[in-house]
């Protein structure tokens, strides 16, 4: 009888470390899935991020300076830096969308130069001239931007230095929010971010695949992607999630989304200004504008909005 018990505790024992073995594999293919998958697909996006014949032109026409630095991993880091014609302690980076590049912020440069700003547009990892293949979607870009304050200090050591991000620039802008030295940020513009990582990721892969059961695997998965998440950066899911990183935000912030956006709903930066945990928070909602097009819809009322919202700020910058 006790051989019986002893091959049943090795049988448990074998099934349990099969469980913990596949549960680990299927984890760290659900991370190298969330780096290396085909989101421009999932998402319904289109690939822009080579494109960069509108910077070139106007770094070479009106004499915007490129700008390249390292990150804390050695990754190369490209960017524009376009100072203002009256002299400014002020500084805002411009962040932009998934599968772009710095040229999607051409459009808001004037907006802050006309306000008395200097402006930095960078192109986040893996996009447009920075070095890496993809985006990490939080895990190196809170180091990437650490390297973008620290070189603007290193021009001015006394600069007030402002985010506005698109999309998935806004996301990151608001993860970065939530670090130490994110709250030394003057202020924050999140234009149609996304809020809850694993709920943005389930709805869109599951409306990808089209198959419900999907869910189920992720649900069962999640668990061990936290471990391998863990064991391979150092951080949690919660550490890039900017619906968890707005409640440790401490910097003023204005959410701008649009009312008919469809990859993102408007809800997420209702649920985003809830969750923040700034004293100064805004939200605008741009009637019949789609995803990070309220600029485009109606551009005298997303300068009013972004401009009354930094002058109610001014007493403290």
């Amino acid at each position: 009888m006790r051989f019986f018990f002893k091959i049943v505790k090795i049988l448990i024992l074998f099934l349990l470390f099969a469980f913990v073995g596949a549960g680990f594999y299927a984890g760290n293919t659900a991370y190298e899935t969330m780096l290396t998958a085909p989101w421009e697909k999932i998402l319904g996006v289109t690939k822009q991020t080579a494109d960069l014949s509108r910077i070139h032109r106007r770094e070479q026409k009106d004499g915007w300076q490129p700008v390249e630095i390292r990150s804390a991993d050695r990754t190369k880091l490209r960017g524009t830096y376009i100072e203002n014609s009256r002299s400014s302690d002020r500084t805002v980076i411009l962040l932009h969308g998934l599968y772009q590049n710095r040229s999607m912020c051409i459009p808001y440069v004037d907006m802050y130069r006309d306000m008395g700003y200097n402006v930095l547009l960078i192109d986040q990892r893996g996009h447009g001239e920075s070095g890496g293949s993809h985006t990490t979607w939080g895990l190196r870009e809170t180091d990437d931007l650490d390297a973008w304050t620290e070189w603007l200090r290193g021009k001015d050591g006394g600069v007030k230095i402002g985010m506005h991000g698109i999309s998935l620039g806004a996301a990151m802008a608001l993860i970065y929010s939530g670090t130490e030295r994110g709250k030394n940020i003057s202020f924050y513009v999140a234009d149609s971010a996304y809020g809850g990582m694993m709920e943005l990721g389930k709805d869109k892969i599951s409306a990808y695949t089209g198959d419900p059961r999907f869910l189920w695997g992720m649900d069962l998965v999640e668990p061990f992607f936290q471990s391998v998440l863990w064991l391979k950066s150092g951080k949690t899911l919660s550490d890039i999630d900017p619906l968890e990183a707005v409640r440790r935000m401490t910097a003023p912030v204005l959410f701008l989304h649009g009312g008919a956006d469809t990859l993102i709903p408007p809800k997420t930066a209702e649920e985003l200004l809830q969750a923040s945990g700034s004293s100064k928070k805004e939200l605008f909602i741009f009637d019949g504008a789609g995803h990070t097009m309220e600029m485009a819809a109606n551009g005298d009322a997303y300068r009013k909005a972004v401009r009354v919202f930094l002058e109610s700020l001014s007493q403290n910058m």
